[in-house]
This record gives structure tokens, C-alpha cells and sequence, in this order.
């Protein structure tokens, strides 16, 4: 496939220097993500393959250098997907290094930024495409950006596409060829020379890091000419919205409702494998006669870092807690009101059970100081008999929690 033959440009002309090809494998992305997912497709399958071929040239001592290209698709801006596709080159990268034992000075990265030679080829070879030649003729034809005399973008390749009959090409191609372009390829190249292949991507470019880092669905799309033509990503849509909203879960702890506390937890992320978390608990329940009191309200804050990322949201994560509260408790004898603070560590897991729904699984072990005050009620009065500190070490939260994600792709 000619696809495949563009997949391997680079290869075939490091090839000449550097011996024959051993081995390949072609793993995909979620869109505007670049953390690799075993569990998409056939990636955990295909990556377990290549990983003991290369662990068996590491063995050897065969190996020459490995060449990990990746690809984004059109949707999003140019400078977001030139650092999505960079961001899965060090992500596919570090996992060849971590999983083979293979230095990490034989392995040449090459992100490829968006696809646009390979959406041709795949547009060539299905006949399915609506309006097929004239979405030939704009990529062959249109420049990625179109500037007039001041220098000011005005229009270009994929705005083109989005305005060819409605936009209904563009949106078939989004559904049906774009998750195609969003992966990365990985060669192990397999030689007698030490040397490393002259013509080795340049790796020291750099990429902003404010730029927004993944594309936004297109549906529904619209071709009306943006206000502000000043830069290129005016032309395309929010490229950040989608993967900011994807960020967040909202929360609810099970096991205390057992208790008849309910709760609400959100948690944010905020950065690769590291997240934010707000909770709060409350029970506001009374009794006159006898002076019965079930009163407790508690806001824990955490922040936590993701051990084992099996992709966003799922896998273990570590993360530091503090909380402040305040109760008041009576079982019709005596009763104890006050507040406290408190902080610790927690460790957790979280894996899916559904499209948007997972699961949340955790322990938090920490300090705890309360100040009580000890009261007994009598004939509608409070006598007050003595106020007291605690101090507790020890499980702190234990959790099981039901987990609703905002607009998840898994």
C-alpha cells in the first residue's frame, strides 16, 4: 500500500546506511491524546510483538538504530498538531526504552506533524470519499496557508476542505480517515555498523509549550470566513476545548452512603499524570426529643500524581490530602461537637466500567487533631463538661467511588 510505502520513507533512505529492516509496528492514538493506550485496537498486541523483537536484537547486539515517526491529523492547528505528533514520538520512545532495555541513543525520533501525504493516499484509495476529486485537487493544489499582500492569512488547504459541498467530504474524512492519521510508527533497524544514520531527524527543535496541545472535533462544521485572519489558528476551530473539557470527573464515594453522608467529589487534570481534586461530605441530621444528632461537614483538597497511567483517567495514582471539618454528635446521652484538621497520603486506582463511568478505588492514611468539646443535654438545655484535643494517626478515607467523565472518547 502506498501508505505504508510513505510510513517508511524515511526508513527506506536510512536503510542504505544502516541495513535491513527487522522489524515494524504501527500503534494509534485516541484524538488529542498522546499517552500510549493498549487497550485501543490491536496496540497492546502489536506493541508486545515489537517490543520482544526489539528485546531480542538488544540481546544480540543488532541493533542500529530505531526510527519512531508519528502523525496527526488535519483537525486542530498546525503548531498544535507539530507538538501532539512530538509528544507521541517521546511517549512511544520512553516506552521501546523502558519495556526493551534499549539505550535511548538509538532511538531517532521523527514527528511528522499532520499527515497531509498520507490523508492524499488514503483519500486515492477509497472510493467512499464524497466529492473525491475535488478533495484530490484542493491537497494537491491548495498551500496549507494562504496569505494576501500584508501578510495576513486568509485562507488555506483545510479551509478549504471544510467549504467543498457544505462540508460534507470534510466531516466523512474526520469519521472515516483521520483516526487512521492519528499514530505513530516505530522500526527497528538491524545492522553491522555502529555508526548512527547521518540523515536522523533533528531533534533539537522546539515547540512552544503555551501552544494548545490537541484538536477539537469538527462536528458541526462550519465554513464562514473567521473575524480575526491574523494567524493560522483563527482559521480553525478551538483546537483546546475538547481535551480541556475531556480534564475533569465528577465523583461520588459509595461506601459513604452506608453511612448516610452524602458526598461529591471534582477532580481536574491539570498535566500529564498529575491531577487536582476537591471534596466535600456532609450530613445535617436531628432529633429533638430525645436530643438526638448526627451533624458532620468536612472539604478535603488533594492533589495527585499518576503512577501507572494506562491512559487518561485509568491506572494507580499517589496524592496528598488535607481536609478541615466541623461536627456535632449525640446519641441522646452524651454528645460531642467541635472541629479539626487534617492531611496525609493516599494511594488509588481507577479503571473504566463504561464509556463515560469508571470506578475509583482508595485508601488515605495520615494525621488527624480535633478539638471536642463533651456536652450532655438535659431538659432541653446543653450542659457543657470539658473540652478535649485529640490527635489520631491512621486510615484517614477509604473510598469507592463512582466516576462520571466529561466527554471522554473511552
Amino acid at each position: 500500500m502506498r501508505l505504508i510505502a510513505l510510513a517508511f520513507a524515511v526508513v527506506t533512505a536510512l536503510a542504505s546506511f544502516a541495513g535491513p529492516t527487522n522489524d515494524s509496528v504501527r500503534v494509534y492514538f485516541l484524538v488529542g491524546h498522546h499517552r500510549f493506550d493498549p487497550s485501543l485496537g490491536e496496540n497492546r498486541e502489536a506493541m508486545d510483538r515489537f517490543i520482544v523483537s526489539v528485546k531480542e536484537a538488544v540481546a544480540e547486539n543488532s541493533i542500529d538504530s530505531i526510527i519512531v515517526e508519528a502523525y496527526a491529523s488535519p483537525d486542530g492547528t498546525n503548531k498544535a498538531n507539530t507538538l501532539l505528533a512530538k509528544r507521541r514520538c517521546d511517549d512511544i520512545a520512553a516506552l521501546i526504552i523502558r519495556k526493551a532495555g534499549v539505550s535511548d541513543t538509538l532511538i531517532y525520533k521523527n514527528p511528522r506533524g499532520i499527515a497531509w501525504d498520507e490523508l492524499r493516499d488514503l483519500v486515492a484509495a477509497t472510493p467512499d470519499v464524497p466529492s473525491r476529486e475535488k478533495v484530490l485537487d484542493v491537497i494537491d493544489n491548495v498551500p496549507v496557508w494562504v496569505f494576501n499582500s500584508d501578510g495576513k492569512v486568509i485562507g488555506g488547504r483545510k479551509k478549504s476542505l471544510m467549504e467543498i459541498d457544505g462540508g460534507r467530504p470534510y466531516r466523512w474524512m474526520y469519521a472515516h480517515l483521520f483516526p487512521k492519521l492519528r499514530n505513530a510508527v516505530a522500526v527497528t533497524l538491524v545492522t553491522t555498523h555502529e555508526d548512527a544514520p547521518e540523515s536522523a531527524p533533528d531533534e533539537d527543535t522546539v515547540i512552544p509549550e503555551e501552544e494548545v496541545t490537541a484538536p477539537e472535533p469538527v462536528e458541526p462544521i462550519s465554513t464562514k470566513e473567521p473575524a480575526d485572519t491574523a494567524n493560522a489558528a483563527s482559521l480553525s476551530i478551538d483546537a483546546g476545548k475538547a481535551w480541556k473539557d475531556s480534564r475533569f470527573a465528577l465523583k461520588t464515594n459509595l461506601l459513604d452512603y452506608a453511612v448516610l453522608m452524602p458526598n461529591l467529589e471534582l477532580e481536574w487534570m491539570f498535566a500529564d499524570r498529575w491531577s487536582a481534586a476537591l471534596e466535600a461530605q456532609g450530613a445535617w441530621y436531628a432529633k429533638t426529643t430525645p436530643h438526638k444528632v448526627y451533624r458532620l461537614a468536612t472539604i478535603m483538597p488533594e492533589v495527585r500524581y499518576w503512577v501507572i497511567d494506562r491512559s487518561r483517567w485509568h491506572g494507580m495514582y499517589v496524592g496528598l490530602f488535607g481536609g478541615i471539618g466541623q461536627y456535632d454528635l449525640c446519641d441522646g446521652h452524651k454528645g460531642h461537637e467541635g472541629e479539626g484538621a487534617m492531611g496525609g497520603l493516599s494511594v488509588g486506582y481507577m479503571w473504566p466500567i463504561g464509556k463515560h463511568l469508571s470506578l475509583d478505588a482508595g485508601i488515605g492514611l495520615g494525621y488527624m487533631r480535633l478539638r471536642d468539646k463533651e456536652y450532655l443535654p438535659a431538659d432541653g438545655h446543653f450542659l457543657y463538661q470539658l473540652t478535649k484535643n485529640i490527635n489520631y494517626v491512621g486510615p484517614l478515607r477509604l473510598k469507592l467511588s463512582l466516576v462520571w467523565r466529561f466527554q471522554c472518547n473511552k
